[in-house]
């Protein structure tokens, strides 16, 4: 996945949310992975997303961390049947829309932004 997709993502969360602030930190979050029965050193960028104006607590959730790994599976799942969204993603153009729907699927629906002005929100409500 591109760097530059991760740093759009998180520029389009601040500009539009009043609730959520994003961050990529510049150190890179190192893992060991299996390969052919041995482990092997990997690291991938972070993006983290917050409440804003909130301290961290550890009993009711104020910090996302999102890894690059999960959101490049979650768009390429969304690639092959979406050949628009695709293409807007290959331009590193993402919209408000398409930000919150990567970042509800990778974070497994536990972070829900409503940054777009979708009607969607309006029938529904805040149990969504």
């Amino acid at each position: 996945m591109m760097a530059e997709l991760l740093y759009k993502i998180a520029d389009i969360i601040n500009a539009n949310s009043k609730v959520y602030r994003a961050v990529v930190p510049e150190a890179r979050h190192d893992y060991m992975m299996h390969e052919n029965g041995r482990l092997v050193k990997s690291s991938c960028l972070v993006l983290r997303i917050m409440l804003s104006g909130k301290v961290k607590y550890h009993i009711s959730r104020t910090v996302w961390n999102i890894y690059e790994n999960d959101i490049a599976k979650i768009i390429k799942k969304i690639c092959r049947r979406d050949s628009a969204f695709a293409e807007r993603i290959a331009k590193c153009d993402p919209t408000l829309h398409d930000v919150e729907l990567i970042i509800r699927r990778a974070s497994f629906k536990s972070l829900k932004l409503k940054i777009s002005n979708s009607p969607f929100y309006l029938y529904v409500g805040d149990d969504v």
